[in-house]
Order: C-alpha cells, then sequence, then structure tokens
C-alpha cells in the first residue's frame, strides 16, 4: 500500500483496510506512514487506532513523531500526542524536556500537561520547578502551579508563593492557593484514632 492509498482509508475511516496496510510495512516504513498520515484531519476513531499503532513502535521512533503531533493545527491530533506521550515514560521525558523552551507556547502547554501525566515523579518534579523559573506565559505557569500542586512536595509552597509575587495576576493567584492546600494536605499525618 502507497501513502495515497493509507491517507485515502484514513479519511474515510476503513479501519480493516488501515490494519491491512500497516501490518505489510517495516517498522521504519510504518513509522513514516504513519508520521505522513497524522499530519492529516482525521476522525476521532481513525486517530485513535493510529495512535495505538505508534504504540506498538519502539518508543524511541514513536516518541518523536508524537511531538510533531503537537505542532499540528488540529486539536485533536494534539489531544492524542499528549495523551499518548506519558505511557513512553523516561523516552518521552527526554523528548519534551527539550520543547519546553520551544517558541510556541501552545507547545511548551502541551509538553508541561504530558510531562505531568508521566509516573517518573522526580524527574518530572524537577522539570516542572525548572520550567517554573524560567516561564513567563501565565496559562503555562498556572498549568505549572496545578502540576507541581499534584505531584510536588510541601516544600513547594515556598517556590509557588514566590511566583505569586512575581506575577500578580488574579487566575494565577488562584491557582496557588489550590495549589498550596494539596501541598499543604501532604504533609499533615493523619491522627490514628
Amino acid at each position: 500500500m502507497d501513502q495515497k492509498q493509507l491517507r485515502f482509508y484514513c479519511q474515510t475511516g476503513n479501519l480493516k483496510q488501515i490494519r491491512e496496510g500497516l501490518d505489510l510495512l517495516a517498522v521504519e516504513q510504518k513509522a513514516e506512514a504513519l508520521r505522513v498520515v497524522l499530519q492529516s484531519s482525521l476522525r476521532v476513531e481513525v486517530l485513535e487506532y493510529l495512535g495505538a499503532e505508534l504504540l506498538r513502535l519502539p518508543h524511541a521512533i514513536a516518541a518523536p513523531i508524537l511531538v510533531e503531533l503537537l505542532y499540528s493545527e488540529e486539536a485533536a491530533t494534539r489531544n492524542i500526542a499528549v495523551e499518548l506521550l506519558p505511557s513512553m515514560g523516561s523516552v518521552a521525558i527526554d523528548i519534551l524536556s527539550n520543547h519546553l523552551n520551544d517558541l510556541d507556547s501552545d507547545v511548551r502547554l502541551f509538553a508541561v500537561q504530558a510531562l505531568s501525566q508521566i509516573p517518573s515523579r522526580y524527574e518530572v518534579l524537577q522539570l516542572l520547578r525548572n520550567q517554573l523559573e524560567v516561564e513567563k506565559e501565565i496559562n503555562i505557569l498556572s498549568f505549572l502551579i496545578e502540576a507541581i500542586g499534584d505531584v510536588g512536595d510541601p516544600e513547594d509552597v515556598e517556590l509557588i508563593q514566590n511566583l505569586a509575587e512575581r506575577y500578580p495576576h488574579p487566575y494565577l493567584g488562584f491557582v496557588v492557593q489550590r495549589s498550596i492546600l494539596r501541598l499543604n494536605a501532604k504533609s499533615e499525618v493523619p491522627n490514628p484514632t
């Protein structure tokens, strides 16, 4: 199956033909075919299927393709990338950390969203803390604070309080207060009764 046929089957939603066509390809050919076709506007069920196919590839091959999707104009395509990248663990951490300083603020936000879902808590927390020190966009700062509130330690309270003082924005202040409550709750030890 050539790229044109695959694109046609993807656009028409013919999952049987997509599966049969992809099964005939070697890993490198499949990766390239997926990279190309995922740049198209596709139905959600096709995107989900193609995402599952990407996850069958070695993570070192699939993760860069998913990162490319963070630049897509299609919201569903970006969402698939954000959802799938965390399952790639340390490979995704390495690649996403390179995109935390992207010129495109949306890509930085998507990178933070994906990172915050990766279970490697220590590595992710260090990246989030470091990004909090350099990020300037309020919406990304808000998401960073929320993520640190979820995965951080009570010691992070001072870090996010300092940020709130540097950026006195009403929504940011709200997010800081919510995150502080969650972080402080982690330091409270339940009283056995």
